[in-house]
């Protein structure tokens, strides 16, 4: 009877070591600088990751907490497992060494797309992210894994991924750029060609291989042809041509239910370097443009952690709603610009800054009062010298006698409720026949009077037409007949940040790129991007 139970016991302790082992390992094994808590009495801590086990001590991370408790392992193995608890102690550790690793492509709520082995399934919609590149373990959001530039460590769960190790900071050499269709992200059908070549040699690269192609009418036909979804499409070396534009680096497509989209892989100097003259006028001074590129290249940076296009496999798109690309190929002067100030980003408190940035002010900047939103340390309101600017001053014409709001009916009054002190609108209603609604965000206050804009006349008497935005958000209103108002107002765009006319005054009295940046952001350093962590 002794001999059974000594037997059991033996066979007991067996399993209860085995349940221990952590086969894969992923760190060293660092502590996140988080607080540490208490395990609940009775629970299972899925997906969790081990961190440590020294001094009978276990550590590990899970919902973004760092936990600690009494217990041993019989090596100091870390990685991804199931912890059960109960009454307070450790039952049962189930690790989970079926790991794939891969650069992630793209995702969406369901499925990740991981190079050299396509579409992988996720357990749920929310899996956790553990960061272990640095000198602790912590757990970051999804959305802030750089599309196509993360080799990462997929932990699979019956062969769908359940939880996300990043080893490694990310490469940030390249930005992937959705090159949207107007207003659209997807192509009905899309055509590429080699730029011209007077001696005829130069062929397009298909999927990384060497072609004698020079021109692809429908990349619809092609996936029709092929069967495959996504084509890789390059110079052999120069430029290619798509929609009218000339373009560096790779383009990708990719077929989607509704359509194609066309994403531009390119070498993050040289997106900088056609963001560059398509948002700033080449002609600036030469320290405006330094500016500009230096403000161009953090707001790049900073917007690669930014899962909007991640089901696209892009990191930003070309439009005004993040930076504007290639609108107008690159000149000599912003070249210069971009090449002097080479990898310098913002940064405060060693972080980089969302460097927002406008066309005009209207003699003063703004803080996020104007988004309805809390203002960063960095973003301060400034005097801002802009009477150069045709958009300093201006008066729009509004028309609503033609137009029906399908929430107001006909619009009969505009009031506004609520101002910044430097004369930013924070708060406007809209009455009409039906009924009224309320705006308290810039860009909501600017499109919806937008509805009814007629023309603008500008600070030197030209005028504008056909306009679907107010300037700013910083005007006065006067009604001026029956469904007709007049707004008196200041300043191009949002006003928060940098206003690039002002820099452009500041340059042209002598400023330095430092002392413009210094001016109108708060607490900065410019830092080279290289020195910063992924």
């Amino acid at each position: 009877m002794k001999k059974s139970v000594i037997i059991l016991l033996a066979i007991t302790a067996l399993c209860v070591v085995l349940t221990f082992l952590i086969v894969h390992k992923y760190t060293n094994g660092r502590l996140p600088a988080t607080e540490t808590n208490k395990i609940n009495e009775n629970i299972v801590y899925e997906n969790a990751y081990i961190v440590s086990n020294e001094d009978n001590t276990i550590n590990f991370v899970c919902g973004g907490k760092l936990f600690s408790t009494d217990g041993t392992m019989q090596e100091n193995y870390t990685g991804v497992a199931d912890i059960s608890v109960v009454d307070g102690k450790i039952k049962k550790i189930s690790s989970k060494p079926d790991v794939m690793t891969g650069k992630m492509l793209s995702y969406n709520e369901g499925q990740m797309n991981i190079e050299g082995t396509g579409q992988m399934p996720m357990v749920s919609k929310q899996i956790p992210v553990y960061d272990a590149s640095g000198e602790n373990v912590q757990e970051i959001a999804i959305d802030e894994l750089v599309v196509g530039a993360e080799e990462l460590s997929y932990v699979l769960d019956s062969g769908k991924i359940c939880a996300i190790v990043r080893n490694n900071d990310p490469d940030l050499t390249y930005i992937r750029v959705l090159l949207k269709n107007g207003s659209d992200e997807l192509w009905d059908d899309i055509a590429v060609e080699v730029s011209a070549d007077p001696g005829g040699t130069q062929t397009l690269m298909i999927n990384d291989e060497q072609t004698d192609i020079r021109k692809i009418e429908s990349i619809k036909q092609y996936f029709e042809q092929s069967g495959s979804d996504t084509i890789k499409i390059s110079p052999a070396n120069g430029f290619f041509l798509f929609d009218g534009h000339t373009y560096e680096g790779v383009l990708e497509c990719r077929q989607y239910d509704g359509g194609i989209t066309a994403v531009n892989t390119i070498n993050v100097e040289d997106y900088v370097r056609y963001v560059l003259p398509s948002e700033m006028p080449s002609t600036y001074d030469a320290q405006a443009l330094m500016a500009q590129a230096v403000c161009a290249r953090t707001f790049a940076y900073a917007q690669m952690h930014n899962g909007t296009y991640a089901d696209y496999g892009a990191n930003i798109d070309d439009s005004t709603a993040y930076q504007v690309y290639n609108s107008g190929g690159t000149y000599e002067s912003t070249d210069k610009a971009v090449k002097d100030t080479a990898h310098q980003v913002i940064t405060c408190g060693g972080e980089l800054i969302t460097c927002y940035y406008f066309s005009t002010s209207s003699g003063m900047t703004e803080d996020m009062e104007v988004w309805d939103s809390q203002t960063p340390q960095y973003i301060k309101k400034v005097r801002s010298e802009d009477d150069n600017s045709p958009y300093y001053r201006w008066k729009a014409a509004l028309d609503a006698s033609e137009y029906t709001d399908e929430k107001i009916g006909k619009l009969t009054a505009i009031n506004v409720e609520k101002t910044s002190d430097s004369g930013y609108v924070l708060s406007v209603t809209l009455e009409g026949t039906e009924g009224k609604i309320t705006y308290k965000t810039e860009n909501d206050i600017r499109k919806a009077l937008g509805r009814y804009l007629k023309s603008i006349e500008l600070n030197d008497g030209s005028k504008r037409e056909n306009l679907t935005m107010i300037p700013s958000a910083c005007f006065t209103v006067e009604k001026s007949g029956d469904g007709q108002f007049i707004l008196s107002g200041g300043g191009f765009g949002h006003g928060i940040g940098m206003s690039q006319c002002g820099a452009g005054k500041m340059a042209e009295n002598g400023a330095s790129y430092n002392d413009i940046i210094g001016y109108y952001y708060k607490d900065v350093t410019i830092t080279d991007i290289n020195d910063l962590a992924g």
